[in-house]
């Protein structure tokens, strides 16, 4: 146990003092190398430590103590139209780390920790001071990230359970300006805070007997609802429009959400999988700002009305020998977003992503890498009527994104 919390230690603390984590996207799904190469089609096949973030319930396939850790890193370019005015992003680079640590307790009951983002949203527009978009925003800066302890259990030789719970920390700010041009220095405000909040997950793993090239995989997510703790910085005060200089505190809610996943063997060395994941955006609504010292001057930043959507992610591993795997994977990702209250801060539609790895193995020690590209839509309408239903188009979305992963078995 000693030799465990000293592995730990090593893991947790570059994580913490490392550059902050974001994401080009809002909600993320790399979590791993081989993750990201499969697409996230590994619910139900190739349990590893980082299983803890896909399905937990396969870690009760895993001997002894194993860990893994991880860095994605992101690339992002978009181009945002409000009202005949367009802006792309400043070119940036967002880092993703992770970390997962498994211990087979018994031949029954495993346990584990990982550590990684599951929300993150970044981007600063060019030539924001001229721009109308800037009234909605010009920047934004969200990141998250989750501490999962685990109890895992092997119910039988088909059927594994478990359940997890989630400590959830974010980061939250936003900078606006109430006029473009000549003032929009002196009319820029920021918004910001932080919290930390609970949650949890339930998951389960199922291979049969009786169809022993089958295998399936499911798990829950619970909704997040995280209360910030921050200050509103204005350059301006303007009452009538309830911008003031002074501490505040919000509430932003991070949805729930259920995935599954069905895997095929046809052979001893090569897997398919097929998945979905259904996530409840219908529960963020809004940004809720309010003034701790200020009675009875609330301000809803951003009205969402973002729309319950769906993930399809398809993927396949080709083990060539007992070191080397190849991968591929597939995901249509739809987007969330309310075409009638559309604003600046995550300027995609719905995505198509292809992705590739490979992964190399010895008896103790294994390396996986993957690349991974985004295509995304473009779309048109118009922001929410707070900011006066202005016509808003997102073009010329993509993205990538490129994973390592080291793994050790003690």
């Amino acid at each position: 146990m000693q030799k465990i919390l000293k592995t730990l230690a090593v893991l947790v603390l570059p994580v913490l003092f490392c550059a902050n984590a974001q994401g080009a996207g809002y909600a993320l799904y790399e979590y791993s190398a081989r993750t990201t190469a499969m697409g996230g089609a590994t619910m139900a096949n190739g349990a590893e430590a980082a299983s803890l973030a896909v399905n937990p319930a396969l870690i009760t396939e895993l001997e002894g103590t194993q860990l893994q850790v991880g860095l994605t890193v992101v690339t992002a370019d978009a181009k945002t139209t409000v009202a005949g005015s367009a802006r792309t992003l400043k070119n940036d680079v967002w880092y993703l780390p992770n970390f997962f640590i498994t211990q087979k307790w018994s031949d029954q009951v495993s346990v584990g920790l990982g550590g990684f983002s599951r929300y993150g949203l970044g981007g600063e527009y060019k030539d924001w001071q001229t721009w109308a978009g800037s009234q909605l925003a010009y920047k934004v800066n969200l990141e998250t990230f989750s501490f999962t302890p685990t109890i895992a259990v092997k119910a039988n030789e088909e059927f594994s359970i478990a359940m997890g719970l989630e400590a959830m920390i974010i980061g939250f700010s936003q900078n606006s300006t109430l006029m473009p041009g000549a003032a929009a220095q002196a009319t820029a405000y920021e918004i910001s805070g932080s919290g930390v909040s609970w949650g949890g997950n339930f998951s389960i793993s199922y291979k049969p007997q009786w169809a022993e090239k089958w295998a399936f995989g499911a798990m829950y997510r619970s909704k997040i609802k995280q209360n910030l703790n921050g200050r509103l910085h204005a350059g301006m005060e303007v009452p009538a429009l309830n911008i003031y200089d002074g501490d505040a505190k919000g509430s932003i809610s991070l949805p729930d959400s259920i995935s599954a996943g069905l895997s095929f063997r046809p052979t001893d060395k090569w897997v398919l999988e097929a998945g979905i994941v259904g996530t409840f955006w219908s529960s963020y609504d809004q940004i809720l700002i309010e003034y701790k010292d200020i009675e009875n001057s609330p301000t809803i930043h951003n009205q969402k009305n973002y729309k319950d959507v769906y993930r399809l992610n398809f993927g396949t591993e080709y083990q060539i020998n007992n070191n080397w795997s190849v991968r591929a994977g597939y995901v249509f990702d739809k987007s969330p977003i309310n075409e009638h209250a559309m604003d600046t801060l995550v300027p995609v539609d719905d995505r198509h992503i292809a992705s590739v790895g490979v992964g190399y193995k010895q008896e103790r020690w294994s390396l996986d890498l993957a690349y991974a590209h985004v295509f995304a839509s473009t779309l048109d309408g118009t922001s929410n009527q707070q900011f006066g239903s202005v016509p808003v188009r997102y073009s010329e979305g993509k993205s990538d994104m490129y994973a390592l992963t080291f793994g050790y078995k003690f």
